[in-house]
């Protein structure tokens, strides 16, 4: 088996991936939206792959057409050329434009399932031609069938082993109807199921490590996108997001774009009184708080660097923004953390939010800075409280850049 080290998960954040790796995938599947999002890994992953497979193929089957038209009787070959040429190669071919058309692309698993179905088929057939007529085609040909598609056409193990299942099911009857050496037939079965049963291992092994890889690599993206002590996302990842959401909303040309500061109102004091060890308790709370804010599809919470939060939300009711800044302070004051440097004695937080409606002359650090200058107000006035950046309808009105500070203290 292949294992994710053991650090890399204690590191990560409790999710999907995690959940899959604990829980374990020796069925070959995840739960959910966690499958959807492998199978497009998969075919991403191996396309370059399945395209020299393709054409790997068409080269093998152009060779075979020439042996049986130089070895075969022509009453015989005919019917088998007809069956490569005419049936499996086309298959080959289609999977081929499918994986290089974009718009296509999400079909190229089934395509390829497909072609593979018919390809086990389709030599079965050739056999079955040769065996009814009196030239027996040398059955090992059949063989490369089950490990070229358990191990080279990037085929997902359940597809591959139903469609070698099925192919090996007729391979069996054609055996029984038309080989009547019996030692001979008995050896070509044993050896079909020998080589299937080598193909299904080392295809189950070569799925359940690329699903291991897929694990990974999400679970090391999500270390290098969130932050190590509250599990938001981290100041990077907000900014990567601000850009996309600014984009959409722009081409969208009615959407709106609402950012909201949040500072733990004199925190440094409370580190000093009671410690790194509360003190990154309490971020942490407050971290849930904030990111029961962003539930949303295109909504984020992240760390912003300290004791600041941000949380990003996209196309919300102008007329709901001061009540959703409150519940971040009710919630946060409901948590009823002490903090007797506090004025009531209980851990609160101040929230600053900005709202626009992006446009070509706009941009998201831009309304950052709005967000950020309504914080620094919203501290300046007493703390413990929301204030909201001037706007007129769902246009923020932006200051000049003038030394308005930041709410980067205490």
């Amino acid at each position: 088996m292949f294992f994710i080290d053991p650090e890399l998960l204690r590191n990560s954040r409790q999710s999907a991936y995690r959940s899959a790796v604990e829980h374990g995938y020796r069925a070959l599947r995840f739960d959910g939206a966690l499958e959807q999002q492998f199978e497009a890994f998969y075919t991403k992953a191996h396309l370059v792959r399945l395209r020299m497979a393709g054409f790997l193929a068409i080269m093998l089957y152009g060779l075979f057409v020439v042996i049986d038209i130089s070895t075969l009787p022509l009453h015989v070959w005919e019917r088998t050329v007809a069956i490569r040429v005419g049936l499996v190669l086309p298959t080959f071919v289609i999977t081929l434009v499918i994986s290089y058309i974009r718009a296509w692309r999400h079909h190229v698993r089934l395509a390829v399932y497909i072609a593979s179905l018919i390809t086990g088929l389709g030599t079965v057939a050739v056999v079955g031609i040769g065996l009814e007529q009196g030239f027996p085609i040398r059955y090992e040909g059949m063989l490369l069938v089950p490990l070229f598609i358990y191990l080279i056409v990037c085929l997902q193990w359940r597809r591959a082993l139903a469609a070698n299942l099925l192919t090996l099911a007729v391979f069996i009857v054609v055996e029984m109807l038309h080989q009547h050496d019996a030692q001979a037939r008995l050896y070509e079965i044993v050896f079909m199921i020998a080589a299937n049963a080598v193909g299904a291992y080392g295809g189950y092994f070569l799925e359940y490590s690329t699903r291991t890889t897929f694990l990974a690599h999400a679970l090391l993206n999500e270390l290098a996108e969130r932050d190590g002590l509250t599990g938001l996302f981290n100041r990077r990842t907000l900014n990567t997001h601000l850009e996309r959401v600014w984009r959409q909303a722009n081409r969208g040309k009615r959407d709106l774009v609402a950012i909201a500061m949040i500072d733990i109102d004199h925190f440094k004091l409370y580190n000093d009184r009671y410690g790194h060890v509360q003190g990154d308790a309490a971020l942490k709370a407050v971290a849930d708080v904030v990111e029961k804010q962003a539930r949303r599809p295109l909504d984020l919470a992240a760390r912003y660097g300290g004791e600041e939060f941000a949380a990003v939300w996209y196309n919300p009711a102008p007329e709901e923004l001061e009540n959703m800044g409150a519940q971040i302070t009710a919630a946060v004051t409901a948590l009823a953390i002490e903090h007797l440097d506090n004025p009531d004695g209980k851990l609160s937080v101040s929230v600053g939010i900005a709202l626009m409606r992006p446009s070509a002359g706009q941009s998201g650090p831009e309304l950052l800075h709005a967000a950020d200058t309504a914080l620094y107000q919203a501290k300046n006035q007493g703390r413990n409280r929301v204030v909201l950046f001037p706007f007129t309808g769902a246009d923020a009105l932006l200051p000049a850049k003038r030394g308005a500070g930041s709410a980067n203290g205490d």
